[in-house]
């Protein structure tokens, strides 16, 4: 912050020659506020692992909606996101980026969704090949509006497996 004062001072000096020392001392006062204000903000970011160790875990199916709770939480700047729940609650107004994947074996069929207050945003859906061989995979992202107390999971949707990573 001192780096900022000493930016927003040497910025009040060059205007001396148009404004009066009270102005100055007004604009530095107002500016410090402006510089407090921004620094005060709460940081908000999280990141989280639905895989505890190296095994792959499945999910589902399930015969309902089902939030998934990611339990590794790598990263949870502000404390946001609830290991125990999987609800992300927005701890002010901003916008949030969120971003999932969804991967499925050789067999079966994978559907998760990016909920806002129980909103489906955005969705994942991936079928098996299972003449191929192949894992197959699937990525999501969103930039949501959110309001102070908005709550987001991601959720499977009913009667599918999910390899969640």
């Amino acid at each position: 912050m001192e780096s900022v004062l000493a930016v927003v001072v040497l910025l009040c000096c060059c205007m001396v020659e148009t404004q009066t020392e009270s102005e100055v001392d007004g604009l530095l006062r107002e500016l410090t506020a402006r510089v407090e204000k921004l620094e005060s903000k709460p940081k908000v970011a999280f990141s989280a692992s639905f895989m505890i160790n190296d095994e792959h875990y499945h999910l589902g199916p399930f015969g309902e909606n089902t939030t998934v709770v990611y339990e590794k939480v790598i990263t949870n700047i502000g404390e946001a996101y609830n290991p125990d729940t999987g609800v992300f609650t927005a701890p002010v107004r901003g916008a949030y980026y969120f971003t999932f994947t969804c991967n499925v074996g050789n067999s079966g069929k994978a559907n998760a969704a990016l909920l806002k207050n129980d909103v489906k945003m955005v969705a994942v859906y991936e079928t098996a090949n299972p003449k191929s061989g192949i894992y197959h995979g699937g990525a999501n992202g969103v930039t949501l509006d959110l309001v102070k107390g908005d709550k987001s999971t991601v959720d499977t949707v009913p009667k599918y497996f999910a390899l969640l990573v």
